[in-house]
């Protein structure tokens, strides 16, 4: 019988490669979300854009996350029942708000971020390329791939 991984090593095609790191990622992530959080999987990305782009609007959170803004509301607001976040009526807009991680959601995403950097430290153990240049090389790609896709789409 033929094992899934034999198939991927010997698969001819980038995104095989790609869709089974992205797999196994989600898989161990996950299990670190649901053990270690009390966010579901599905708002990782949100806690994680908020971490770095703290005080944004939900809809810039609904663009960049690739959802729609009532589920993003949805999301905040189980966000802010759980103590994870703080939401201010943005001044220069009356009509949305301004989002802020608080100690603990800040807390949870800096746990979050902890168990990428031990992935990303597991996949280039061994490897003859240091982290950086493993994102600098998986930078160009995506670059590329997107270049591609606006230009020929």
């Amino acid at each position: 019988m033929i094992e899934y991984d034999d198939i991927i090593r010997g698969s001819p095609f980038i995104v095989n490669h790609l869709i089974t790191l992205s797999k196994t990622h989600d898989f161990y992530i996950n299990k670190h979300i649901k053990s270690g959080t009390e966010i579901l999987p599905g708002q990782y990305y949100m806690l994680l854009f908020l971490y770095y782009e703290m005080g944004t609007n939900q809809s810039d959170i609904a663009k960049a996350c690739l959802m729609d803004r009532s589920g993003v509301s949805r999301a905040f607001k189980e966000f802010e029942e759980k103590g994870l976040i703080t939401r201010e009526v943005d001044e220069s807009n009356k009509r949305a708000y301004k989002i802020t991680l608080t100690e603990k959601g800040t807390e949870t995403a800096e746990f979050l971020i902890q168990k990428e950097k031990e992935w990303d430290d597991m996949i280039c153990e061994k490897l003859n390329i240091t982290r950086e240049e493993l994102l600098e090389l998986l930078s160009k790609i995506s670059m590329k791939s997107l270049k591609f896709n606006r230009e020929e789409f």
